[in-house]
């Protein structure tokens, strides 16, 4: 039988590799899930930068949650620190919990700073989903249609863009296809959400294109 001291550094070598493979990323792709990440805090290299951001239980598993109730056209943006896209496939899970001005959230990439990004976003108050630009702080749609989102469930976005295409899913159907030129470079990517929509955000996946 081996040592106890052995038993225990085997033990804890699992829980950092399974940390670990729980944030993946090089490169070219990552990979988020936050069930290892502590309650009530931002995980390494992720920064709010407006709202209220952190990781909260959802049953027996945890996930990304905006909980600030701002008002009116405040943005609550949470950023990966560490990594920039250029042309990407990126998804992730929403689940939509409350809000009386907005509901919902969605996807930030190409974000240079908290005035200038790409945000494609499902909102059920609404039942629509909007690909918009934010440029020098003013929000612009891109491209819309409505689809029908059941709050306290959870959705699949996902947003492809290449070039100066882009493609944006809702739960595996191509809903949007639109052209636009205003953020040609590499930026971070992100979770979004507007004025007091509360929501949970899990599973983000994003892949490099070349």
């Amino acid at each position: 039988m081996l040592p106890t001291k052995y038993i225990a550094f085997f033990f804890l070598s699992a829980l950092f590799f399974e940390h670990a493979t729980a944030h993946a990323q090089n490169s070219e792709n990552a990979t988020f899930g936050f069930d290892h990440d502590e309650a009530d805090k931002l995980p390494v290299d992720w920064a709010a930068a407006s709202g209220t951001w952190m990781i909260a239980a959802d049953g027996t598993n945890k996930a990304m949650k905006q909980a600030g109730k701002n008002q009116g056209d405040s943005f609550n943006v949470c950023v990966q620190s560490k990594i920039k896209y250029q042309n990407l496939d990126m998804e992730v899970r929403i689940k939509p919990l409350e809000g009386k001005e907005d509901q919902g959230g969605g996807l930030v990439w190409r974000y240079q700073n908290i005035k200038n990004y790409y945000v494609a976003r499902a909102n059920p108050l609404e039942n629509n989903l909007i690909i918009y630009k934010v440029v020098n702080g003013i929000r612009k749609e891109i491209k819309s249609t409505n689809v029908k989102i059941k709050i306290g469930e959870w959705y699949k976005l996902k947003v492809v863009m290449i070039g100066y295409t882009l493609d944006c899913y809702f739960n595996g159907d191509k809903l949007l296809n639109a052209t636009d030129k205003s953020f040609p470079n590499a930026g971070q990517i992100g979770f979004w959400s507007k004025a007091d929509a509360i929501s949970l955000f899990d599973d983000l996946k994003v892949k490099k294109i070349h």
